[in-house]
């Protein structure tokens, strides 16, 4: 994803808070770490978290939320891409 597509995700979008609050709660990073251009590799997220906190999206927002079964979750090179991959799914289905 480009820096334009980590800007499509509006800050006063309302889902936008609780994705990252989610995505805190279930990796163990501080919040405040959660911005756009952070890298998942640089947070030290391991690829469990990444796939338990997809699982509390999931249920949260009842939407499938599509990853590469073999990456787990770590095709998101940032927080702006994964946040921005959930919005798409919650409002537009998953992508084909």
């Amino acid at each position: 994803m480009t820096t334009g597509d980590m800007a499509s995700w509006a800050i006063d979008d309302p889902r936008v808070p609780e994705i990252l609050n989610m995505v805190a709660k279930e990796t163990g990073v501080e919040r405040a770490r959660l911005v756009p251009g952070a890298t998942i590799a640089g947070l030290d997220i391991a690829s469990l978290d990444m796939v338990q906190a997809i699982f509390a999206l999931e249920s949260r927002f009842d939407v499938e939320i599509p990853v590469i079964a073999e990456k787990s979750g770590q095709e998101f090179a940032t927080v702006g891409e994964l946040v921005t991959h959930v919005l798409h799914t919650i409002d537009h289905g998953p992508a084909v």
